[in-house]
């Protein structure tokens, strides 16, 4: 019989349950145990229960992440509709999709590259890694990707990774090293300008 102490949860509880029969069946050989087979056999039980408590509320929120992707999806769709249509109703007009916060389309204009990514800041980070976010540009055109460049002080920057979204998990990044980061939008017509710097030490 082993010795050492389980790690996982399944295996100190299954060790809990077979003391606390032990102590009860042999009451004789542990007259005067610390906490006594009943006081222990209830500890496994609140933590049974708080188990399956916790597991229900991991698959609740499991359930209810899908259903916000599912409704988000919905409300895309919904907003797209209407898009679609207003475009048609005030064709002639397009400054009045303005009032529904669209903009007209341009059509047969060239499309132009992304303005400067804005307010690049490290939302977390950790001892080989750091998450790193940002907000889109303002003016010119969507980005189509977002390039993620670093250097050391005095050395030239290099491409450290790409997203689609504004925000990018840098992941085994070298330690007590001072990294500058910054971001630059990208899209067909070209790249913006690049954003500010922020640095980071892990």
């Amino acid at each position: 019989m082993s010795k050492r102490y389980p790690r996982t949860e399944s295996e100190i509880a299954a060790l809990a349950l077979r003391v606390a029969e032990g102590l009860a069946t042999a009451g004789d050989d542990f007259p005067n145990p610390p906490v006594s087979a009943t006081e222990l056999k209830a500890k496994l039980d609140v933590f049974n229960a708080a188990d399956t408590a916790a597991v229900a509320s991991k698959n609740a929120y499991l359930e209810q992440h899908a259903m916000k992707d599912d409704a988000l999806e919905d409300l895309e769709d919904a907003v797209k509709a209407d898009l679609r249509y207003a475009e048609i109703a005030v064709r002639d007009e397009p400054e009045k999709l303005n009032a529904l916060g669209w903009r007209p389309r341009r059509n047969g204009s060239p499309l132009e590259p992304p303005g400067e990514t804005r307010d690049i800041s490290i939302v977390s980070e950790g001892d080989t890694w750091a998450i790193l976010g940002w907000k889109p540009p303002v003016d010119g055109g969507a980005p189509g990707f977002y390039r993620i460049q670093r250097k050391r002080e005095g050395s030239p920057w290099e491409d450290a990774g790409t997203s689609t979204e504004a925000e990018q998990l840098m992941s085994n990044q070298p330690r007590g090293i001072e990294l500058l980061y910054r971001v630059i939008a990208v899209n067909k017509a070209g790249a913006g300008q690049p954003s500010a710097t922020v640095t980071v030490v892990l």
